[in-house]
């Protein structure tokens, strides 16, 4: 073979190299578009499902909430705390459910009273200087209560707000 046939056929083998790779590119090109397609529309259908079931939610939050919010506002509490000569004073509101719950706790205030007192005396100043431990005290004051009165979950003493907190 002359070197002109040599140089031919490996020219003719290059061309075919070439018009192989747009194919191949071709079909890569059209996998990675339908994967594309694919993700996006889960990803749509995730939105759409995902919306539909937070406005079911909205809906019967609002719902829930009919009416003005019912606050009771309890005495005000002045406890030593565990562990030294500190003192607390505070100032506890509940936000409740509804007004039947608030005549039964109307009916049990000294048991509550005495509850939320062995509670706030229990307490060192260190566990009520951050927010997290007011926060979990006020998360103890509502299922201590809710348990006393033996209410149903959603139901009772909704959340425990405070009007005023002085550590001395």
């Amino acid at each position: 073979m002359e070197r002109w046939q040599v140089m031919a056929k490996e020219k003719e083998a290059a061309v075919e190299e070439v018009a192989a790779q747009p194919k191949g590119k071709k079909k890569l090109f059209i996998i990675l578009a339908a994967v594309l397609v694919l993700i996006l529309a889960a990803g749509g259908a995730a939105v759409m499902l995902l919306g539909k079931s937070a406005g079911k939610h909205e809906v019967a939050s609002v719902e829930e909430d009919k009416g003005p919010p019912i606050y009771e506002s309890l005495e005000s509490f002045t406890v030593n705390l565990s562990g030294g000569d500190t003192y607390l004073q505070v100032e506890v509101k509940l936000l409740l459910s509804d007004t039947d719950f608030q005549e039964k706790l109307k009916q049990r205030m000294p048991e509550i009273r005495n509850d939320i007192l062995n509670l706030l005396s229990s307490k060192t100043p260190d566990d009520l200087s951050t927010l997290e431990g007011k926060n979990k005290l006020a998360a103890d004051i509502q299922a201590d209560i809710n348990g006393l009165l033996k209410v149903k979950a959603g139901k009772g003493v909704k959340k425990v707000l405070f009007g005023s907190f002085l550590i001395q």
